[in-house]
């Protein structure tokens, strides 16, 4: 059991340059212009509808650019699949050039796939009579296929692939399981956690001191002078890892470490636990990487009824979830409040929908981490939301699945009517 949470550990954590979706997009196009091996001159790219939404309004790092026609062009223009969701770090000013040629030639499309899949990619690179052709799917950064003029190649020519063992893929986690793996760990074990600190510690602090997005993080913090907000413990959470949203989904050039695929959910699982616990007392900072560990596998359990895309809000529903028990057990809290916090939280957030990535995900983002601070401070109180509040049921394995039926069954078809509202603001 332990080997088999530790993988899932590594796995579902990877550094990401940029919001997940375009920067998948962008990989997706270095795949297909790799196989085709020299310059495309023409760029074809068929996304799934949650893709869509999610790479419309967000900023591509290093450039002022929005939208998958850019990342397109990037990931085309670098053709260096083996960089993963880094894929976009280090562009040189010749193959931004490049990119930028492509796009304002109209030499790269950018189409609804058709299929059901959330994660779906298909990435077409031409060159004269050659073509180059890849697909992801399943995950942000898995490729199921590639094909040069047509012929299929093996996906395992490209660096970087992984296999998930049949230990992990066939593990079945519980909020009891997490609990009980993260106290028979030690801190030593989570020694690789150090990377996600620095990295989204660098984000956030990139946030508090520049102009970016809504600059939410900064107008918390300021709020104190006119006695709208405060200062409290988590006031600053709130603002620093609303203020690391706010830099990454306005194209800062900062990379940060994600959760389950998600760039924001790493921030928002991570983030507001290195507050607590670095600006509380010793022993805090001494379960520091363990309350870490104890975040991202409650978020990681939670997208599992989800789904790696979802049209609620994973910061919200998921990550600040983890966020919820994590502080529960930096407090010396019990199995039994950390899975009181997790179903309150869902009591009170449970529709914050995600309407596409964007600089607003900031906002999103600090609502959520101030609900996870309320229902840790509850439940450490012996508080929190029981059988008798809506979808919310004593268990707390049937009501995350409850929350993911909420998100797939009942708003199915929700993604699509919010997506053409984007659509139509193009116009």
């Amino acid at each position: 059991m332990r080997e088999a949470y530790l993988e899932i550990l590594h796995r579902e954590i990877s550094p990401a340059l940029g919001c997940t979706e375009p920067v998948a997009a962008a990989l997706c196009a270095a795949g297909a212009a790799s196989v085709l091996g020299e310059e495309p001159e023409y760029m074809e790219l068929e996304a799934s509808e949650y893709i869509l939404k999610n790479a419309m309004n967000v900023g591509i790092p290093g450039t002022k650019e929005v939208g998958l026609e850019m990342a397109c062009a990037l990931g085309a223009a670098v053709a260096d699949p083996g960089k993963r969701l880094l894929v976009l770090e280090g562009v040189t000013p010749q193959r931004k050039e490049f990119a930028e040629r492509l796009v304002a030639q109209g030499r790269v499309t950018v189409g609804k796939a058709d299929t059901r899949e959330k994660i779906y990619l298909h990435a077409v690179a031409v060159a004269g009579e050659h073509r180059g052709e890849a697909v992801i799917s399943g995950s942000h950064g898995h490729f199921s296929q590639l094909l040069r003029d047509g012929e299929p190649l093996s996906v395992d020519m490209l660096p970087g692939s992984t296999p998930e063992s049949p230990a992990a893929s066939s593990f079945q986690m519980t909020i009891e399981g997490i609990w009980n793996f993260i106290q028979e760990s030690k801190e030593e074990d989570f020694s690789f956690l150090e990377e996600t600190i620095a990295l989204n510690k660098g984000a956030a602090q990139e946030g508090l001191s520049g102009a970016y997005g809504l600059q939410v993080g900064q107008s918390i913090l300021g709020g104190e002078k006119d006695g709208l907000l405060g200062n409290s413990l988590a006031d600053r959470a709130a603002a620093v890892t609303a203020a690391a949203a706010d830099a990454r989904m306005s194209g800062c050039e900062k990379p940060v470490m994600s959760v389950a695929g998600s760039g924001n959910q790493g921030l928002t699982a991570t983030l507001p636990v290195i507050v607590v616990a670095e600006e509380g007392p010793e022993e805090f900072r001494e379960k520091k990487r363990r309350a870490l560990a104890l975040s991202i596998l409650v978020t990681v359990h939670a997208k599992e009824f989800l789904g790696k895309l979802s049209v609620l809000c994973g910061c919200s529903i998921a990550a600040a979830s983890g966020v919820a028990a994590a502080v529960v057990y930096l407090y010396g809290g019990t199995q039994e409040q950390a899975e009181l916090a997790i179903k309150t939280m869902t009591a009170d957030i449970s529709g914050m929908i995600c309407d596409g990535a964007k600089p607003g995900c900031a906002l999103k983002i600090a609502t959520s981490v101030e609900a996870a601070m309320r229902a840790a401070s509850m439940a450490r109180a012996g508080r929190g939301a029981g059988g008798h509040d809506g979808i919310v049921e004593q268990d707390v394995e049937n009501t995350l699945r409850n929350l993911g039926d909420l998100g797939t069954v009942g708003m199915n078809g929700t993604n699509m009517v919010i997506l053409d509202m984007l659509l139509k603001k193009r116009k």
